[in-house]
């Protein structure tokens, strides 16, 4: 005879399995990749900022260097002067200290002007020589910009008075 209030049995049912964690792992990566489209489409891409903006000022061939002056606006939204040779950054600058590059016997000279109303810029270079240089707006790019080549193998060294 089987004695009705026996104790209940030390292990355990085994658990009623179903579907519940199948769909939710299906439908995780589905919820997940609608979001990401969704956020893309709205224009929530917070990363990525402003677009950066360039212009070309001035571009030539100088002792067989292939040379261009590019006007930036960067992600930051400063304004900035680089200059390339042979598709490499040599050097530039987002503040209004004149910079140059030497190639052979000519120099490129160029920058950003102080203020956005200048129309001629002074640069003192290493001989002791002042060049004045015509400024010029870029397309999208706040200030303006100059750029010259000059004879010699001389440095831009400052933005001289008129």
């Amino acid at each position: 005879m089987v004695d009705p209030a026996s104790p209940p049995s030390p292990t355990p049912r085994p658990a009623k399995s179903g579907s519940g964690c199948l769909w939710a792992v299906i439908a995780l990566p589905i919820v997940l990749v609608l979001g990401l489209l969704a956020g893309k489409a709205l224009g929530g891409d917070s990363d990525d900022g402003p677009d950066e903006i360039r212009a070309v000022l001035d571009e030539g061939d100088l002792d067989g260097v292939a040379w261009r002056v590019e006007a930036v606006r960067d992600v930051e939204g400063d304004s900035c002067a680089f200059l390339f040779a042979d598709d490499e950054q040599l050097t530039g600058s987002c503040d209004a200290t004149p910079q140059d590059a030497s190639f052979g016997e000519s120099t490129v000279v160029f920058g950003l002007a102080l203020g956005t109303s200048t129309e001629e810029v002074h640069v003192e270079l290493s001989d002791g020589s002042v060049v004045d240089i015509e400024t010029m707006p870029a397309d999208g790019v706040d200030g303006r910009f100059y750029v010259e080549v000059v004879d010699g193998d001389v440095d831009a060294e400052a933005l001289a008075d008129p």
